[in-house]
């Protein structure tokens, strides 16, 4: 409450603003943007608008600490803007080494192919499909096999290495929809007619339960339609991009994979003219599981996604602590003094202190049903205090840094992310700016509901300035 209070002259809610273009669904079927269902990341009009409302501007470099599937490098791409973005995902890694590429692939060649794979019809292979524990039996085998066909059929394909590429992209795009699974939220829900589900319901039915409730994602198309269908979006995308011009090749745009706390301290200072981002929500949100079938089809093995989910900013209940390996890293770099003083920040901060005491108290009494929660919010604040002060330090005089996050709740307890990280930014030596509110709140979920009533979640976008 001292918080809201604290800042509640910088809340500005405004119509300019809302859940479409602050989320994926801005970019649906927008050219190029539109290639893979990044659910995760916000939209082209969103960069473009902050871009434009922030001075931002050709020759300047932008930061992108959690650049996802580039939305951001790519809007700075198209408007001669350098950038820089981290990203610890590897199939983000691969979208945007086929999104960027978008000035030299050949239509004639892209052409060729599909003809090719109109004309042809899927053969029986030896190769399986890589799974994952959490991924087997999410395709039937029909699918399966024609997944593998062409997987195999691109690798062998005489063409150019941006189109493989390419291909290699539109087929990772294309399986969660013939898949038995959907990406909604923590996990992937499965379809009912899944071997998975039906195994599931056999032993539930020995054990005198409920069968679980169905979920059918209606028809499944084969993998054919569904390529040919990509492929022709994405012809029609590259054809409409060459034609205007849309790219500017004279900027220069690096996307990075790893950490953003392991990564930013090695940036020097004052490099950035701009930072425009999304961190992962403090939600439980899981990335390597929601996208676990694009995992597994880059062939990312299970010791692997543990060690993936481990070096994610901690947004889930199995994250462990990061300090002591930020420590050593800051210690190897001759900056131990950077990490005391985050540290410092923190320990003065009476806001971290209430909020982690709250949570604990609410785990003593009962309240909250996961221990992991309290310890997941704790290191989740630590991250990105450790991210802002490195923003801080690689930012020039005058810039401005935009965040776009949204207020979580746990078990009646309300974690003011954006105001909490204003009086971190601020302490640090960021002016606060302004707190754009978006008009649709977010509501909780019907257990949250049910047990502490009905509290409308703001998503806001936070601008401090470097003065």
């Amino acid at each position: 409450m001292l918080l809201e209070n604290k800042y509640s002259h910088l809340f500005e809610e405004t119509n300019e603003y809302n859940r479409k273009i602050v989320s994926f669904q801005g970019n649906k079927g927008k050219n190029i943007h539109g290639w893979f269902k990044y659910k995760e990341g916000f939209s082209e009009e969103l960069v473009k608008n902050l871009i434009k409302k922030f001075g931002i501007k050709s020759g300047d470099t932008l930061l992108e600490p959690f650049c996802g599937s580039g939305t951001t490098l790519l809007v700075a791409k198209s408007l001669g803007i350098n950038a820089i973005g981290f990203e610890i995902l590897p199939i983000c890694h691969l979208i945007w080494q086929a999104k960027s590429k978008i000035a030299q692939y050949n239509l004639q060649e892209l052409e060729k192919i599909i003809k090719l794979i109109e004309i042809n019809i899927p053969q029986q292979v030896d190769l399986t499909f890589p799974h994952l524990k959490i991924t087997q039996f999410a395709f039937s085998q029909e699918i399966e096999n024609d997944l593998m066909f062409y997987y195999q059929w691109i690798e062998n394909l005489d063409i150019s290495q941006e189109t493989r590429i390419l291909l290699k992209m539109i087929l990772m795009s294309i399986l969660e929809e013939v898949s038995y699974t959907r990406k909604d939220g923590q996990y992937l829900r499965w379809d009912y007619r899944s071997e998975k589900i039906q195994q599931r319901n056999q032993t539930r039915l020995i054990q005198n339960k409920k069968n679980i409730k169905i979920f059918n994602k209606g028809d499944i198309p084969s993998v054919k339609e569904s390529l040919v269908k990509s492929l022709n979006i994405v012809f029609d995308d590259i054809k409409f991009s060459k034609m205007s011009n849309l790219m500017d090749d004279k900027s220069k745009q690096d996307f990075i994979q790893g950490s953003v706390l392991d990564l930013l301290p090695t940036i020097e200072d004052e490099k950035f003219s701009g930072v425009i981002s999304s961190p992962p929500y403090c939600n439980r949100y899981d990335y390597t599981r929601t996208y676990g079938l694009e995992l597994a089809y880059l062939g990312i093995n299970e010791q692997e996604i543990r060690q993936l989910r481990q070096n994610q900013l901690s947004c889930t209940v199995e994250n462990r602590s990061k300090l002591e390996s930020l420590e050593k890293l800051y210690t190897s770099l001759g900056q131990h003094h950077r990490f005391l003083y985050c540290q410092k920040i923190l320990n003065e901060s009476k806001a971290f202190q209430e909020i982690n005491n709250a949570l604990e108290k609410r785990w003593e009494r009962g309240e909250v049903n996961n221990k992991g929660i309290v310890l997941m919010v704790k290191d989740y604040l630590i991250e990105l205090t450790f991210v802002i002060l490195e923003m801080y330090r690689t930012c020039k005089k005058g810039t401005y840094v935009i965040l776009v996050n949204d207020l979580v709740k746990y078990s009646g307890e309300i974690i003011p992310i954006d105001t909490f990280f204003t009086e971190i930014a601020e302490k640090i030596g960021f002016s606060p700016i302004t707190i754009y509110i978006l008009p649709q709140r977010k509501g909780n979920s019907s257990q949250q509901m049910g047990k502490f009533g009905r509290t409308a979640l703001r998503k806001s976008i936070t601008v401090w300035q470097k003065e």
